[in-house]
């Protein structure tokens, strides 16, 4: 299992008129964080992958809303990787206010795409290499 925190600040611009998080935004703040947790834990970035020819589009999104992230606050989002990814990669999130109360719980499937034929594939290697590290 890998787990990796991420941080925001609530910008006045992703919020409503009641200084609360609209839910559209959640999908960013999780693409935020796994982004990083994905370089951290592969070595690799986003770019870096699509130049050997794989991309890694979202499948599914699920979002448990359980209190507001308010304007201005700043978020710890918990990145988890459970499983050793295959054609798919499952991320699970969960997301504390700065009382450490958890806010929201999420979770993405992303599937392994050649970038030529747009078909799902494996994981390219070097990015298995580094990854398996911490499922052994």
């Amino acid at each position: 299992m890998f787990v990796y925190e991420s941080k925001v600040k609530v910008r006045y611009v992703e919020t409503d008129q009641m200084g609360v998080v609209h839910h559209s935004n959640y999908a960013q703040y999780y693409e935020l964080a796994r982004t990083e947790c994905f370089e951290a834990c592969s070595g690799m970035s986003y770019e870096s992958m699509e130049a050997d020819g794989v991309m890694l589009p979202i499948l599914e999104l699920q979002s448990k809303f359980l209190k507001p992230a308010l304007y201005n606050q700043v978020l710890t989002i918990k990145s988890i990787v459970k499983d050793l990814p295959t054609v798919r990669l499952r991320v699970d999130y969960e997301i504390y206010n700065e009382a450490n109360e958890l806010i929201n719980t999420g979770q993405t499937t992303l599937v392994f795409v050649n970038k030529e034929t747009r078909r799902p594939c494996q994981p390219p290697e070097n990015f298995m290499k580094n990854v398996r590290q911490y499922f052994s």
